[in-house]
């Protein structure tokens, strides 16, 4: 009970403040997020945004053409090539959307200041080669999460079998 009037009484003071703070930040908010979506903007393509995503249609579109004919194996060779043709071309139509939705995202996370320093990491020699490595240290780290889940996971099986193992305690 407390914390469903604890919860209302956030929400009415939220409702209270709410248009006071608007109209204090209503006229630098569009100039200010104007600034964050172009500082974003740069950082995506500081960090090859547009390329990566560019290289993740070229992978994807086979691996679902794959899906697809082995969902539909009587699939025409007319058909697919049509479906193919259809997924590359909405696909890449929709990269500028996409990207500036993912700047969108940045940008009403960090300041302007944060999103160029950021991107100066980018551009740096230490960011060029974090994005080199980025791939190959993804699949080494989630490989790395893999084996440690399995070795807890033996472990806590371990436990449970000696514990199962046990003799029942005496009762007297």
């Amino acid at each position: 009970m407390t914390r469903s009037i604890s919860v209302l009484s956030m929400l009415c003071l939220a409702l209270i403040t709410l248009p006071f703070a608007a109209v204090a930040n209503a006229q630098s908010l569009p100039a200010d997020m104007n600034a964050r979506m172009a500082a974003a903007s740069d950082l995506i393509e500081a960090m090859g945004g547009r390329q990566s995503v560019l290289e993740q249609i070229d992978r994807v579109i086979p691996a679902q053409m794959q899906a697809l004919q082995s969902q539909f194996p009587s699939i025409t060779p007319d058909t697919r090539r049509i479906i193919e043709k259809s997924m590359r071309d909405e696909m890449t139509l929709g990269v500028n959307k996409l990207l500036s939705q993912m700047a969108n995202a940045w940008a009403r996370r960090f300041t302007v200041g944060d999103l160029r320093g950021i991107a100066s990491f980018h551009r740096s020699p230490a960011g060029q080669r974090l994005r080199a490595q980025q791939e190959d240290l993804q699949r080494e780290i989630a490989e790395i999460g893999r084996n440690w889940g399995a070795d807890v996971g033996r472990r806590i099986q371990q436990r449970l079998q000696e514990h199962l193992n046990k003799p029942p305690a005496l009762v007297s």
